[in-house]
């Protein structure tokens, strides 16, 4: 599979031969926009793909052999939203992940307690969700992942090991932030993005038509 490492070794292999034939006036510098503009395409499609495997591993999915599903929510706690959902998920006898926001999580420390005392898991969603957290460096992004964490411990007792990158993006200096904290990476394979739509009958058909 194509990744980022192999991409890169593959594009500075191309470059090089390109310079080369620049000095032997075979070619023209212009000659290097071809084979820039696929790579720096490839990069931006890598990035918004939280799927492709690119710049980091991430589990888009479970085992699926059997009729099953995993139910994920993000962004929260949400002082409406969390409750609601949770009692839904009490009255169904189901269990979810949630993945929490850093700053929300130092607001609203009673509904993150119960989550975790309800049988769910938690995971980090990073601590401000900010619009331009993929453009965030190494350092700022990890900054971010650990007073998360540390947030999240103080209040249930325990270190997350799940992290979803915010909005799915994926790039070389998430990478090194994850694996700096060992977290296992966790995509989806289907979104209702209910960011775009509030109307709930058209989120469930969306859901329901691609389960």
């Amino acid at each position: 599979m194509l990744n980022y490492r192999k991409a890169s070794l593959l594009e500075g292999a191309a470059l090089s031969a390109v310079a080369a034939l620049n000095v032997l006036g075979l070619v023209g510098v212009w000659t290097c926009i071809p084979v820039l503009v696929p790579y720096l395409a490839l990069l931006a499609w890598g990035s918004a793909s939280v799927c492709s495997n690119f710049y980091i591993k991430v589990h888009c999915h479970g085992n699926r052999s059997g009729q099953s599903l995993s139910l994920t929510f993000d962004d929260g706690p949400h002082p409406q939203n969390t409750p609601a959902i949770l009692e839904i998920l009490r009255q169904q006898g189901v269990q979810a992940t949630f993945f929490l926001t850093g700053s929300r999580a130092e607001c609203h420390p009673e509904l993150v307690r119960q989550i975790a005392g309800e049988g769910h898991l938690i995971g980090g969603h990073s601590y401000s969700h900010h619009f331009f957290f993929g453009l965030f460096s190494r350092r700022r992004m990890s900054r971010e992942l650990s007073r998360t964490e540390e947030c999240i411990r103080a209040i249930i007792g325990r270190k997350i090991n799940l992290f979803r990158p915010p909005y799915g993006v994926t790039n070389p200096p998430l990478s090194r932030a994850v694996s700096r904290h060992n977290y296992a990476v966790i995509g989806w394979s289907l979104r209702s993005r209910d960011t775009v739509t509030g109307n709930k009958e058209k989120l469930l058909q969306r859901l329901k038509k691609k389960l």
